[in-house]
């Protein structure tokens, strides 16, 4: 289980590396055209929320207890929702809506598989 955390939230933060680039590029160009757009922005949020449960998942996997879990979990659901919330507007952020929200499944099936080993 220990290596599945470990592998989980280095794909996590290869995600967020990813969102976090291409964000950055996005917010860049909304601010040089003066375009109005705020894509870019919410796109960092996603990604920063994203790094900071997996860097959590990284760092807590050997916890005794199911914190590192519920963090990320929390942050991953934070995550999810604002890009589910901002996909009408911007579609290309389901995609990474889906994947937030993959990564907060990961975060509960740990901790049913750490509650049904206590039991």
């Amino acid at each position: 289980m220990k290596g599945i955390k470990l592998w989980a939230g280095i794909v996590g933060i290869v995600i967020a590396a990813y969102i976090l680039v291409t964000s950055g590029f996005e917010a860049a160009w909304n601010l040089l055209t003066t375009s109005g757009h705020f894509n870019g922005m919410i796109g960092i949020i996603i990604a920063g929320l994203i790094l900071a449960g997996s860097i959590v998942r990284i760092a807590m996997r050997n916890a005794e207890d199911d914190s590192g879990s519920i963090i990320s979990l929390v942050l991953f659901g934070v995550a999810t929702a604002l890009a589910f919330v901002i996909s009408p507007i911007y579609h290309y952020m389901s995609g990474w809506a889906i994947l937030c929200l993959v990564m907060a499944i990961i975060s509960v099936i740990m901790i049913m598989i750490k509650d049904s080993r206590k039991s």
